[in-house]
């Protein structure tokens, strides 16, 4: 549904290559100078799609004169606190196949996993407030942002089939659409030192991350085999069920069962023309804003 904007920034990837494998390198860098996280490194650098990355470069004004070092440390630091939050996540929702891919979880278990993202997520956030620490304004919003994510986190496991739509949309924005928020946000500062243009770019990135999320949560329902949704296999609360809850009636009851056939039901009508447009109009705002 939302695909479409998410491909327009996935596309993208040749456009930045040069930056992408600049980033790479700054994430190699970072783990090569840390031996701690020896078992972690060979996950963290099987990349995913770094779509926050390329958020990260599309808002970055090249008429800057920036050290690349700090260009490319800021996001690749970035990129490593959102991997220390898929250490967590893993290990909540169980995750043995990460990125098409064994998990650590799968590989060194849960004990192994939290203690590694824990110590990821605290030297990440220390080494990006110590390049930044003439900027109280970066310093303040990225610790504000990354508590977001994990304050979501929170409120996304005290979702219940109760829950307003309003409810599920909060999480979401704290905790998959911050760090977007925050990749645009530094982005537009670092290079423009224009805080009224950043905060455009922050508004842009929290609005991406929700549609991110949005899609996410839907292509969870693409196989046919339910045993393939995380979602309905463990009963996630996202905005496409509230959305079938509330415009098109569905019997939120039937969730609890694990069965195909109530899978398949919830398959259909997230996928027909009434769902897409009241999912439309529920996202239009994000959508526009992606869109300008």
């Amino acid at each position: 549904m939302y695909k479409h904007l998410i491909n327009n920034a996935l596309h993208k990837q040749t456009k930045y290559a040069k930056d992408l494998n600049c980033l790479e390198n700054a994430i190699a860098d970072f783990l090569g100078s840390n031996s701690t996280f020896r078992e972690p490194t060979p996950f963290i650098l099987n990349r995913g799609k770094r779509i926050r990355s390329i958020l990260y470069f599309m808002h970055w004004d090249n008429s800057a004169i920036i050290h690349p070092d700090v260009k490319y440390k800021t996001i690749a630091l970035i990129e490593l606190i959102h991997f220390a939050s898929i250490l967590h996540d893993d290990v909540i929702d169980n995750n043995m196949v990460r990125r098409n891919s064994a998990s650590f979880l799968s590989e060194y278990g849960a004990e192994k996993s939290i203690v590694h993202g824990d110590l990821l997520l605290v030297k990440a956030i220390d080494e990006l407030l110590k390049l930044h620490h003439d900027n109280e304004l970066v310093k303040n919003f990225c610790i504000r942002e990354c508590s977001a994510t994990a304050y979501g986190a929170i409120l996304e496991r005290n979702l219940t089939l109760n829950s307003s739509f309003q409810d599920c949309l909060r999480a979401s924005a704290l905790k998959t659409a911050s760090l977007f928020k925050l990749c645009c946000f530094l982005s537009s500062l670092i290079s423009s030192n224009d805080f009224e243009l950043s905060k455009k770019s922050a508004i842009f990135g929290l609005c991406f991350g929700v549609l991110f999320q949005f899609q996410n949560d839907l292509d969870s329902y693409s196989s046919p085999d339910c045993r393939n949704s995380e979602d309905f296999m463990q009963k996630n609360i996202t905005l496409p069920l509230i959305i079938l809850r509330d415009k098109l009636h569905f019997d939120v009851s039937k969730f609890k069962s694990l069965e195909q056939i109530v899978y398949n039901e919830i398959q259909t009508l997230m996928y027909s023309h009434a769902f897409q447009k009241y999912a439309e109009e529920s996202l239009n705002k994000f959508s526009r804003i992606v869109n300008t």
